[in-house]
């Protein structure tokens, strides 16, 4: 990481400052996309520039982040920082030129200049404080026992626990999938990768429930109320085969088409991540607001390898029956199994690259709001890279949960070499109290004894 900031603070000596030129947009162009990455590490605001050559807001791009816009070649775009300093101006490349990336895309890199900071702190001054008081503990009751739309706790399984279950209540059922797929809880292909994902936190079981910071409820909640009158749009079906909402519709607010919110979004949980984590990310992608429906659900599955690493799920709304809290699982080693129940105005942090997650069990409501907000370190280019950094270590039994028995999955862990020799174990928190392990599990049974979250 030192290395990363070196390299940009020397890059922030290298140019003066732009001025304003008389450059314009053309009309007449051919449709493109433009990805434009941010290279600094404070947010900029990306202008496009109309055909009468005024500067109109396009979005907020987080440090050390991208966004990818699509526009028209011959379209003209400025970069300026928050406080209206030029930092670019950017003309979209003909198509077949030798700027883009194919004879349609293009990249256009941000780099900082002038007197420009190249590196900030990772989250605000004090804030470390706001975001200690809204972690939660993971050891807290769920309660009142037989309403579980009040819940706001974690729940934890034993392997006896997840196999007795009531298999219509989870996973695919009759009539949305072939008999080869019937009450699946989790995806059996996309799982090699989770051997080679280090853990990014350096305490804690890979996920922490915490409560939204009062920026993200001011900017989310009445916003969603209002908008779901006029903006809720059919979701589409989402590719991959992990949710029935090829047979059960989902809604979305689309955040693209509501730039300031989403970008409000990426700044707040840029600094929650950068503190959960204690290290520099980069936005990846931020969306939603999905909307479940009745029936809904998704299986156990694990994230993008390269750019997922460190992401939150917000609850933003809900409107279930009384038994129809609907919990985030997440699938722990020894075959164990982890329930988080949210309510509006919380949300969960987790490193969805190797954590399988999901919402196996299907909906018992009308409507359940949620955004997710995904990012990666700034060093992380995938697992494949033989010099990929191992960070807070590998997760040991990552490989034996319940999705892996019987060779279930393509997910095994490395006997030698520096995922062996870099394994950790889960840290649960203080006061968790975990099910007994069955006569074929390994490891210790009972409460975890840390004392941090």
């Amino acid at each position: 990481m030192g290395a990363t900031v070196d390299m940009i603070r020397a890059a922030a000596t290298v140019r003066d400052c732009p001025t304003e030129t008389h450059i314009q947009t053309s009309d007449g162009g051919t449709k493109m996309s433009v990805t434009f990455a941010n290279q600094l590490s404070v947010d900029v605001n990306l202008f496009w520039l109309d055909f009468s050559n005024n500067e109109v807001m396009s979005g907020m791009i987080g440090s050390f982040s991208d966004m990818n816009t699509n526009t028209y070649s011959g379209h003209a775009f400025r970069v300026r920082t928050t406080a209206g300093v030029l930092l670019m101006e950017y003309k979209a490349p003909p198509k077949g030129s030798s700027y883009g990336m194919d004879s349609t895309d293009a990249m256009a890199k941000i780099s900082p200049c002038g007197n420009l900071r190249a590196d900030v702190p990772l989250w605000g001054e004090g804030r470390e404080q706001e975001f200690e008081a809204l972690a939660q503990s993971h050891s807290n009751p769920c309660l009142p026992a037989n309403r579980s739309k009040l819940w706001s706790c974690v729940k934890y399984y034993s392997r006896e626990d997840v196999r007795s279950r009531n298999a219509s209540l989870y996973g695919f059922q009759p009539g949305e999938t072939g008999t080869h797929r019937l009450h699946n809880t989790f995806d059996k292909s996309y799982t090699s990768q989770i051997s080679k994902i280090p853990k990014l936190t350096p305490r804690g079981p890979g996920f922490l429930k915490m409560g939204m910071t009062e920026k993200l409820k001011a900017l989310l909640l009445e916003w969603y109320q209002l908008r779901k009158t006029d903006s809720l749009v059919d979701h589409g079906v989402i590719a991959g085969g992990y949710t029935n909402n090829d047979k059960v519709a989902f809604d979305k607010i689309d955040l693209d088409r509501f730039r300031q919110i989403h970008g409000g979004i990426v700044k707040e949980m840029q600094e929650v991540l950068q503190w959960w984590t204690d290290m520099r990310l980069r936005h990846t992608s931020t969306f939603g607001v999905r909307v479940y429906r009745r029936h809904s659900m998704l299986i156990d599955h694990v994230d993008r390898m390269d750019t997922h690493l460190a992401s939150a799920v917000l609850q933003v709304a809900q409107e279930v029956d009384d038994d129809g809290g609907w919990p985030l699982e997440v699938l722990l080693p020894s075959g164990r199994a982890g329930e988080v129940y949210l309510q509006p105005g919380e949300m969960v942090l987790y490193e969805g690259a190797w954590l399988r997650h999901g919402r196996p069990m299907r909906l018992k409501g009308d409507e359940f709001a949620n955004i997710f907000s995904h990012f990666a370190p700034l060093d992380w280019r995938g697992p494949s890279d033989a010099d990929s950094p191992t960070y807070n270590g590998f997760v040991k039994g990552r490989c034996d949960t319940i999705a892996d028995e019987h060779g279930a999955s393509s997910c095994r862990e490395p006997e030698h070499g520096k995922y062996k020799e870099n394994e950790v174990e889960l840290d649960f928190g203080r006061g968790v109290e975990l099910p007994p392990l069955g006569p074929n599990d390994g490891g210790a049974e009972g409460a975890a004894t840390t004392d941090e979250l």
